[in-house]
Order: structure tokens, then sequence, then C-alpha cells
């Protein structure tokens, strides 16, 4: 069933709100960051001892962590954020591309006329009339 004229514009503007921020993820997935594909944790061994910082890489079957020195954890935190804000922004774009799609499709359904069917005894044979 064709849509209202004001709802296509709706959803065209919500098209393009997504595409505007499929632009914006794409930016960050394609910036020049160096990146390590690893989390840091902390961990604190003993109530009041001192903090150590890992690298929490992950494997096929689980993580291993790396130990990080204590001159090198601002480096590797740099990093480790920037692998996140690549992974939340390649997820959030899929899902962006998916909405884009389902309401492109919408929108090509909106604009479709309806089309009658019919069925019944009156059909005419080839050759016939």
């Amino acid at each position: 069933m064709p849509m209202t004229p004001l709802q296509l514009a709706k959803l065209r503007q919500r098209v393009r709100a997504l595409k505007t921020r499929r632009n914006v993820l794409e930016h960050v997935a394609m910036s020049h960051n160096s990146m390590v594909a690893a989390s840091m944790i902390e961990r604190q061994f003993r109530p009041g001892g001192a903090i150590s910082h890992y690298l929490s890489i992950p494997t096929p079957k689980n993580s291993w962590h790396r130990y990080v020195r204590k001159d090198q954890v601002e480096h590797y935190r740099r990093r480790a954020a920037a692998w996140g804000e690549f992974t939340r922004a390649i997820a959030e774009w899929v899902q962006i591309n998916k909405e884009i799609e389902r309401s492109l499709r919408r929108l090509g359904k909106g604009r479709c006329e309806k089309l009658e069917i019919r069925r019944g005894k009156k059909r005419l044979r080839p050759g016939r009339r």
C-alpha cells in the first residue's frame, strides 16, 4: 500500500540521518590511529598493594594476558582505547547499514502502486477470444 508523501519524506529524512552517522563511523574506522587488538586490565593482587597493568589479548579459545611495564602503560592504554573505539564503530556501522536497508525497502514499498490481482474463471487462453 502506498505511503503518504509526508510518511515518505520522514522516511527519507531518517535515511539521510543514518547515512550521516554512518559517514562519521566510517571516518573513525578509516583513521590512521595505531591500535592494539586488546583491552587494558588493572589488577591489584594484595589489598593496598601496587596496581599491575595487563593487555588482555583475545584468542580463538580464550584470552591471553601480557604484562605492561609502568613506562608503557599510557602508550598501550591509548592504543587499546583506539581499538575499542574502532570495534564499537564497526559494530554500530553494521547495525546502521541494516537499518538503512530496511528503511530503503520500506521506502520502495511505500512508493509502489497497489496492483489488483484477479482470479477466476474468465481467463483467456492463448489463441482464443
